[in-house]
């Protein structure tokens, strides 16, 4: 049993008023925010124009590229951490996590457009894998030519599959709630997605079976894309670069950044989406937590991988100091630092702050903000060595600071939009918070009084 000294705030538990308050967000169409998609739609198109402005004028220096990778690995790390917040509690059977369960899934199928469409041309710009006869430093030993390429493609293809069918299977109870509740297009999308699924009580019995089956495949797709991405479009990118801790310090910065997403989802939902009655107190005390949590293990992480560079010394050791800490980017270093651990350890360090509406959602905006920069440090220097280097025992040339361009900040600003673009126009189709798991959450739980404070019984029938 969870308790709570704030008043509590409970989801109705009359199945017809859950689900015709969840659905009708998705019918709500306000004119403010017609005119958000808008703008978003145009930042979008001009996104689009900075990858082609930058491919048909950087298109032969790679040296040009380290921004765009650098917006390719944060959009792909915080939008494929966001499930990550709905697969841990549903392993844990944690009942709290049941109305944001939807907004992960959601942010995790949001970018694979964008991904995709970045990854092309970054691809054409990465170094070949054997020039001359000489095969560069990479995790693919005597594979073909073509490994990195095929391979990285192929991963966030399989990440995009997994994150669409994680959110297919965990919505298509809905689905047949729209199809049996919707009248023209939106009903025959909803006989469409819903296929023969009447809820039945076998189907029932295999619904979580399926999440628990796509949230595994998803989990294990995720921390191979973050392993051969963070490997091949940076660390082999940087003669005498050698971290076995790296890709998983990467995966956790996307893990945090995915907690931050969904709680800053889940704090506009419930300001805008008239959702108070879901999205209570106790979902951002536990969100808040998680965020407190991510911040700790960043710094573990980076710890664990920089203090073998500080006390090694040697030649490889000093220049990715030069190269990563106290080179071009220090300032974007200091920057990373402070707003993926430092801020959002102090802020969210106090009980008073996590357990509140709108402590988390500060914490993740400041979370949010370090991983990008965090990105930045590592992405821009990896691909501002000059690529004659690239054979090399180690770095011997550090480059100097790399700005963006316009064409960077075009795409920057035109991914990002395109990714919240992409969340809207699912809204319209289903609701951000399940009505099944609403309701199963009404037959499980009751409020009680427990000594002067309110809380939950929870029953635990498996």
């Amino acid at each position: 049993m969870s308790t709570n000294e704030h008043h509590m705030e409970w989801p109705p538990s009359d199945p017809k008023v859950v689900k015709e308050e969840l659905f009708s967000s998705t019918k709500k169409g306000s004119s403010s925010l017609k005119t958000i998609s808008k703008f978003l739609g145009v930042l979008s198109v001009l996104g689009l124009v900075g990858l082609i402005g930058k491919f048909l004028i950087d298109g032969g220096d790679q040296t040009q590229w380290g921004y765009v990778a650098a917006i390719l690995a944060f959009i792909f790390s915080v939008t494929g951490g966001a499930p990550m917040v709905a697969i841990a509690p549903f392993i844990a059977k944690a009942n709290w996590a049941r109305p944001i369960s939807r907004m992960a899934h959601v942010i995790g199928a949001s970018a694979v457009i964008v991904n995709i469409i970045i990854m092309i041309p970054l691809l054409w710009m990465l170094p070949p894998l054997v020039v001359e006869g000489a095969r560069r430093r990479s995790i693919w030993f005597e594979a073909p030519v073509y490994s990195p390429h095929f391979w990285d493609f192929l991963s966030l293809i399989m990440l995009a599959i997994a994150g669409l069918g994680l959110l297919y299977v965990s919505a298509l109870p809905d689905f047949a709630i729209m199809r049996d509740n919707s009248e023209g297009f939106r009903k025959k999308i909803g006989k469409f997605l819903a296929g023969g699924f009447v809820g039945s009580t076998v189907q029932w019995s295999t619904l979580r079976m399926r999440v628990g089956v796509m949230s595994t495949l998803y989990f294990f797709i995720y921390i191979f894309v973050h392993v051969v991405i963070s490997i091949d479009f940076s660390l082999s990118m940087v003669p005498g670069w050698r971290d076995a801790i790296y890709p998983m310090a990467h995966a956790m910065g996307g893990i945090q950044g995915g907690v931050a997403l969904v709680i800053i989802l889940a704090w506009i939902m419930r300001k805008y989406g008239n959702y108070e009655n879901y999205l209570n107190i106790n979902v951002f005390w536990a969100l808040g937590r998680l965020m407190f949590a991510t911040s700790l293990m960043w710094i573990y992480f980076f710890y664990s991988a920089f203090i073998v560079f500080w006390y090694g010394k040697s030649m490889s050791d000093n220049a990715w100091l030069d190269l990563l800490i106290r080179g071009p980017m220090v300032y974007v270093f200091i920057l990373g630092m402070l707003f993926s651990f430092v801020f959002p350890w102090w802020w969210l360090i106090w009980n008073k702050v996590r357990n509140s509406i709108n402590g988390p959602v500060i914490g993740a905006f400041i979370a949010l903000i370090g991983v990008f920069f965090e990105r930045i440090r590592i992405y821009v220097p990896a691909w501002s060595v000059d690529p004659k280097l690239i054979h090399d025992k180690w770095l011997t040339v550090i480059p100097g600071t790399l700005y963006p361009d316009i064409w960077d900040i075009l795409l920057i600003l035109g991914s990002i939009s395109f990714v919240v673009l992409t969340v809207i126009f699912i809204s319209r189709i289903i609701p951000f918070i399940g009505v099944w798991e609403v309701q199963q959450f009404n037959l499980l739980a009751k409020p009680v009084k427990y000594i002067k404070a309110h809380g939950i019984r929870v029953a635990k029938p498996d």
